[in-house]
């Protein structure tokens, strides 16, 4: 009698397994070799277990991919088969199961002699597998070898990517230039729906408050939602919920139960118009976003004026669109308010004109001026601009903000009281 209440209670328990967990324990059969740990990827095409083991795995390969993308196929007459693995090359193992009606294929990377890798679940749509069977047809099937094939040929590329990913040193930002190459470098990423790494370089990016654009925790958790990893999402909206004492989204439109609190209670202090703040900080993100990958463009990838050229069309399309936008937004309402909009909703317009032509500035001024008798905005902005303006229209300027064509810095009004005028706004001191 025991033993039928344990094998019942057994079956109950297999019984509960998601569908998930069933691919995962039928996958892990098919392994060559043992894995100390598995984690599924989020937001993957394909179902994609990233596996590793804290020792080295000598399993011979059936394919070994090298640093320049050649494609050795091993146990072939005269190919042999690589006597170790190194951190240059990628062994490849491939599974195929027709009585499954899967194909796994498995990439393997030797880093700090420990064997790490993805296996890529080829799973053709079952009864088991309604939801993480990719394919409608039989991926097993020799007659469809071609098509297979094509498949193992994107993963290899998408294996290449990952392994030079994997050997770039990256490190916490010390400069607001290096946590734009970070942001950077976890869109592309994303774009490429290496989801998992792109976590990993935006949780990088996001070490130092200092540099960090507020706006961008919010984009970079909408991104990670809709990738599936909803862990990241929160994590970013937390993170901006304790950078800003003033940060909340609309309560009822929160996808998120851990949070609607905290957003109702900051929704009842502050009132602010969130289509507009957000409207104007999406605005403010993008000039920046836009600029600076042209600028780090132009200063690291100087031989490519091919890139360079396309992404200074893009900013300068970004201006223009940017302007029509605050244009639109000042008629409306007016210069935004800053109980209504927040800081970087106000900076927001102020940084559109800052990049916009002669003609804008100088409509633009006496508003800003207004702004800032009425403390919506500091006055360091108005100094900033005021600047830009002189020099544009050849006059010399009274704060030493801005430097001329070569670099230098342009004339001033008078250098015996630029740092009195400075100090007045908030303007830390010209060095001599």
């Amino acid at each position: 009698m025991y033993v039928l209440l344990v094998l019942a209670l057994a079956g109950c328990k297999s019984g509960r397994l998601t569908e998930l967990q069933r691919l995962e324990k039928s996958v892990r059969r098919d392994l060559p070799f043992a894995v100390d740990s598995v984690r599924w990827l989020t937001g993957t095409d394909i179902p994609t277990l990233k596996f590793s083991n804290a020792h080295y795995t000598a399993l011979a390969p059936d394919a070994e991919i090298r640093p320049d993308g050649e494609y050795v196929v091993c146990n072939m007459l005269g190919s042999g088969n690589p006597s170790r693995q190194t951190e240059d090359n990628i062994w490849r193992n491939v599974v195929a199961s027709r009585r499954k009606q899967r194909v796994v294929c498995i990439d393997r990377y030797l880093r700090q002699g420990r064997t790490e890798g993805y296996a890529y679940v080829l799973q053709t749509e079952r009864k088991e597998y309604p939801r993480y069977g990719s394919f409608h047809w039989d991926v097993s099937d020799p007659r469809n070898m071609e098509m297979t094939g094509a498949m193992l040929t994107d993963l290899r590329n998408l294996a290449m990517k990952r392994h030079h990913l994997a050997g770039g040193q990256l490190e916490a930002p010390t400069s607001q230039d290096a946590y734009w190459q970070l942001i950077f470098h976890a869109d592309s990423l994303l774009d490429a729906r290496l989801y998992d790494e792109a976590r990993q370089v935006y949780d990088l990016a996001f070490t130092d408050d200092r540099f960090i654009l507020p706006s961008q925790l919010s984009t970079s958790a909408r991104k990670m939602a809709a990738a599936g990893n909803d862990d990241a999402a929160l994590a970013y909206l937390r993170h901006r919920i304790t950078m800003e004492k003033d940060f909340y989204e609309d309560p009822s439109a929160c996808l998120y139960a851990e949070l609607k609190d905290t957003f109702e209670q900051r929704s009842s202090l502050y009132h602010y118009d969130l289509e507009l703040k957000e409207q104007l900080e999406y605005i403010f993100e993008r000039d920046q976003y836009d600029r600076l990958l042209w600028s780090q463009a132009e200063r690291n990838q100087p031989d490519d004026k091919e890139r360079t050229e396309q992404l200074a069309l893009r900013a300068l399309a970004t201006d223009s669109l940017n302007l029509s936008l605050v244009g639109d937004i000042l008629r409306q309402h007016g210069f935004p308010r800053r109980d209504v909009v927040g800081d970087f909703g106000v900076q927001a317009a102020w940084i559109v004109f800052q990049h916009a032509g002669l003609d804008s500035q100088q409509a633009f001024l006496p508003q800003m001026e207004e702004a800032v008798a009425r403390g919506d905005i500091a006055p360091l902005y108005l100094a900033l601009l005021k600047d830009r303006i002189d020099v544009r229209e050849g006059r010399p300027q009274r704060y030493g903000t801005q430097t001329d064509s070569q670099g230098r810095l342009a004339p001033l009004q008078d250098a015996s009281r630029v740092n009195e005028w400075r100090h007045e706004v908030g303007l830390p001191p010209l060095v001599p």
